[in-house]
């Protein structure tokens, strides 16, 4: 993981959204890759981003090249982070991509929060450490996901015992495996959406997925469309739409 530091005149402008995983867009050398704002000091007028410099990718060959000068530019900044009010834990799943924005939620938890991260990672010195006034637990997993193979985070989930009361689940990380997760929580454990929030970060195995997605996408527009104007909810939608894909194999 490499951090760099923004600064000049083009941040004048820049307004934080507020939310600990906030992202923005950043462009470069003519390619735009999401990235979450790792830390955004107003009064210096800095943004931190930590980027992941694994082998090959646009983003890792530009952030392992960048220098002092080195220029980019960024959109607007948007977060998901909302725990609702009641949630009296908060669990956390992340792989090394998400780890910057799980870094940046634990170091803002209120004091005495109970969280618990589970973060997977490539091996053991892709770990780190973050100063929280929460009741932070965390489990590393080692070896697994991260584009060496299969997430397990899923899993993972799916074995852990959830503590009693209502609590609120943040998750970031791979496409397939994201979606995973969500059906635990929706179908699985039936929360409501309010509950959690969780996003895919990238794909594995991109170019084989869109190629399968192109010969399922008309019937995935058309399974959308259908259940949008049968009057069901976005996340009645959503889940009738990750059903699909999974029956595709995506």
């Amino acid at each position: 993981m490499r951090r760099i530091r923004f600064a000049g005149a083009g941040l004048t402008d820049f307004s934080s959204s507020g939310d600990p995983d906030e992202r923005v867009l950043v462009e470069f050398d003519g390619h735009r890759r999401s990235y979450t704002v790792r830390r955004w000091d107003e009064t210096a007028g800095t943004l931190d981003i930590d980027f992941a410099v694994h082998a090959g990718g646009a983003a890792a060959d530009w952030a392992r090249a960048a220098t002092v000068g080195s220029r980019v530019r960024l959109s607007r900044a948007k977060g998901w982070y909302h725990p609702p009010a009641d949630a009296q834990w908060h669990l956390l799943l992340a792989d090394l991509t998400g780890l910057p924005a799980a870094g940046r939620i634990i170091e803002n938890l209120p004091a005495g929060t109970a969280a618990h991260l589970v973060a997977e990672v490539p091996d053991a010195r892709d770990e780190q450490r973050w100063s929280t006034a929460a009741d932070l637990t965390v489990t590393w997993l080692h070896g697994t996901g991260n584009g060496h193979g299969p997430s397990v985070l899923p899993h993972h989930l799916a074995t852990l015992a959830l503590p009693p009361g209502p609590g609120y689940v943040w998750s970031a990380g791979e496409t397939g495996a994201s979606r995973a997760i969500r059906s635990h929580l929706r179908r699985g454990l039936g929360w409501g959406a309010d509950r959690f929030d969780v996003m895919g970060y990238w794909q594995a195995d991109k170019e084989r997925w869109l190629a399968r997605y192109r010969e399922v996408e008309t019937r995935i527009e058309e399974l959308t469309a259908r259940e949008l104007s049968s009057g069901k909810s976005l996340d009645e939608v959503r889940d009738a739409v990750d059903a699909a894909l999974d029956e595709a194999g995506l």
